[in-house]
């Protein structure tokens, strides 16, 4: 593919392991967008599928994050330390040093992609496929030849980074390597293309947003066939102009003078800032009430949109205030303990009786602020607006991607996670 620049929550089984093993904000993403240290010593080239860095010269510190093979990673120094064959690490970022055994020593300046890869005019870093029948995934062995990994059952999502023919037979082939066949799945049509907005200072305040089928713009805030003059569409964004309450119930004014019913909106909430953060500090608010996720700095709301947090129940959203702890370009996510229908308008589909389970590869623009509970992009539902998740916070990919290049910790170009430290503190997100 050429280069450019979901929720399934508390059982959303992070596989931590993962991260290590296979282990900022704008909506326009550009093509090859690459970033080129001023560093005139060479590079170190990343010739495996993933490298860890470490938060130090040893292989005993913590992970800082993980480059993907082809990056170019700057050289910044160099010592010798234990757990690296050679005892040669280099550092290549702020508490990110890599081992020389993973890497090769070039001429060439360092030079990177932001990960995941995105094609300009893409939604998603990836189409997104379903397994429609058992099947058997397969993945290159070391003797080079194709030999199975594991069988995949319905419910089974992943992303399709190419097709390829193998002795006859055709294979999707996933961003991590695996090999699918085609007869098995299908690729899906249905990744949202809802958005956010950015809030300016100008702009009025509150906003919202349609969230039903069924709305109707009234001449008057009441819910009378008289009174309507035209329906509205789900998704419709507005500015709210007044809203008042009769008989109990809530109306918006739109900007051409209309009412429309508070039950079939979604409006923004003014959220105070958290105790601690700086006036000019980004932070998150996401109110669970209304299904919105608003970006501030300070006091200034700069970003907002309609998201879906966890049901009820176990699968509610963890209340408090948290920080970002790791953010990774995609990570599976599974829900193999639930034994819960999925409802009909879901791209995912109804596991075997036998079976109950589902498994969600290549979740992109992940952010976990608490635990295993993150805010990412879903491929699988447009319902945002509406609860929905198994706790963590869904975001239709274009905002999921434009919260991952705004909060901390940066992801520096060419890595695939990275961790925030004491010194690189994560964004804080508060749940309401």
């Amino acid at each position: 593919m050429g280069t450019r620049r979901i929720t399934i929550g508390i059982a959303a089984m992070l596989m931590f392991g993962a991260l290590g093993l296979m282990a900022s904000g704008t909506l326009q993403a550009q093509s090859k967008r690459a970033s080129t240290s001023a560093h005139s010593g060479g590079s170190l080239l990343v010739e495996r599928h993933r490298v860890a860095i470490k938060r130090g010269p040893s292989g005993k510190y913590k992970l800082r994050g993980m480059a993907v093979k082809g990056s170019r990673l700057p050289i910044y120094e160099s010592k010798e330390g234990d757990g690296c064959s050679g005892d040669v690490w280099y550092r290549v970022y702020e508490e990110g040093w890599v081992c020389g055994n993973g890497v090769t020593l070039i001429e060439d300046a360092p030079a990177a992609i932001e990960q995941p890869p995105m094609e300009n005019d893409a939604v998603t870093p990836w189409p997104y496929a379903f397994i429609k029948e058992t099947a058997i995934e397969y993945q290159w062995s070391s003797h080079g030849w194709v030999e199975e990994t594991r069988e995949i059952f319905k419910g089974f999502g992943f992303g399709v980074e190419k097709r390829v023919s193998i002795d006859g037979e055709k294979y999707f082939k996933t961003p991590e390597g695996k090999l699918i066949p085609t007869y098995a799945a299908r690729v899906s049509g249905r990744v949202s293309t809802f958005q956010g907005v950015p809030v300016s200072r100008d702009q009025q305040w509150p906003v919202g947003w349609v969230n039903s089928q069924e709305a109707w713009a009234y001449q008057e805030p009441a819910e009378q066939k008289e009174q309507r003059v035209r329906k509205l569409s789900r998704y419709d964004f507005f500015a709210v102009q007044g809203q008042v309450d009769v008989k109990k119930k809530h109306f918006y004014q739109l900007s051409d003078g209309l009412w429309v019913s508070g039950k079939d909106v979604r409006v923004t909430t003014n959220a105070t800032r958290p105790e601690g953060i700086a006036d000019d500090e980004r932070w998150i608010d996401v109110d669970v009430n209304q299904q919105i996720v608003t970006a501030y700095v300070g006091d200034e709301p700069v970003y907002a949109t309609m998201v879906s947090t966890g049901r009820y129940g176990a699968s509610k959203t963890v209340r408090g205030q948290f920080r970002i702890w790791v953010k990774v370009a995609a990570i599976a996510m599974d829900n193999t303990d639930e034994e819960e229908e999925l409802d009909s308008d879901s791209e995912v589909i109804e596991p075997t009786e036998e079976r109950k389970l589902y498994s969600l590869q290549d979740v992109p623009w992940t952010q976990f602020f608490h635990e295993n509970y993150a805010l990412h992009a879903v491929y699988w539902h447009n319902k945002f607006g509406n609860r929905k998740s198994h706790g963590c916070v869904n975001m239709a990919p274009a905002d999921a991607e434009w919260f991952y290049r705004w909060t901390a910790p940066s992801v520096p170009a060419g890595w695939w996670s990275v961790y925030s430290t004491a010194n690189d503190k994560g964004t804080m997100v508060r749940v309401r």
